[in-house]
């Protein structure tokens, strides 16, 4: 399997408008710094599937007949935004496997166009030809699932958007022992409440707890950048980029 970061940022990612921390304005000068709504390209078996669709140039990037389908966490903007424009495509239709929450993004599921939405339930498993995916539930404030994805053997867990995760998902992944967890983080230590994603302490505790070979944080805002660019805190973990390529 290969995973392309097209994005790993959270809704207050570098660069946020109006900041001068210094993650946004590192983003600024160097613009691979910044960081896109946090969504993926996974290839695999001969199959191309998105995962999430939070930003608004799919179609440049995606000519028609080059994606199988997306993997939908949940309706939030940040995650579906382009989906509102891939859905007037005069392409082939295009299966969204994603939760059942009509009142998510409504306008999606009133006018779909070309999209064909197919709702998931946590525990279930999607037969994608050569890929096996197995939805989990994830602790978001809109139903949100996570992806547990398995080719030829090998598995990587997809968990973004939560805060924390319900013991039947603890479970449900250490039983599957993936490869690679790309988890949500997008607070420094410490960050005040309310939150619904997860900070580096409560991330770092759920990867210990998982303990799988390799992993990676997503969905990161300007604040745990800034945090780690200056020093104030450290993780052994890897903040995923924009643009990498992953081999599982």
């Amino acid at each position: 399997m290969r995973l392309t970061l097209l994005g790993t940022g959270g809704v207050w990612a570098a660069p946020v408008h109006g900041c001068a921390c210094v993650a946004c304005a590192a983003a600024r000068r160097d613009p691979s710094r910044a960081r896109a709504p946090t969504s993926a390209l996974l290839e695999a078996g001969g199959r191309r599937y998105l995962i999430d669709a939070g930003r608004c140039d799919l179609n440049d990037r995606f000519p028609p007949g080059t994606l199988d389908g997306v993997l939908l966490t949940h309706f939030h903007a940040d995650h579906a935004m382009g989906l509102a424009l891939m859905r007037w495509s005069m392409a082939e239709p295009l299966p969204v496997w994603c939760p059942d929450d009509p009142a998510g993004f409504d306008d999606l599921t009133r006018s779909p166009g070309r999209l064909r939405f197919h709702h998931v339930v946590p525990g279930q498993e999607l037969d994608l030809g050569p890929i096996r995916v197995t939805a989990v539930a994830l602790s978001h404030t809109r139903p949100t699932l996570g992806w547990v994805i398995e080719c030829d053997g090998r598995r990587l867990a997809w968990l973004s958007d939560t805060r924390g995760l319900e013991p039947a998902t603890i479970a449900a992944l250490r039983a599957a022992r993936p490869g690679l967890v790309l988890l949500d983080c997008a607070y420094p230590a410490g960050s005040p409440e309310p939150r619904n994603h997860n900070d580096l302490t409560e991330a770092e505790a759920i990867l210990n707890e998982l303990d799988a070979p390799a992993t990676r944080l997503i969905h990161v805002n300007h604040e745990l950048d800034a945090a780690l660019m200056t020093g104030a805190q450290q993780t052994r973990h890897a903040l995923a980029r924009d643009g990498e390529v992953i081999a599982v």
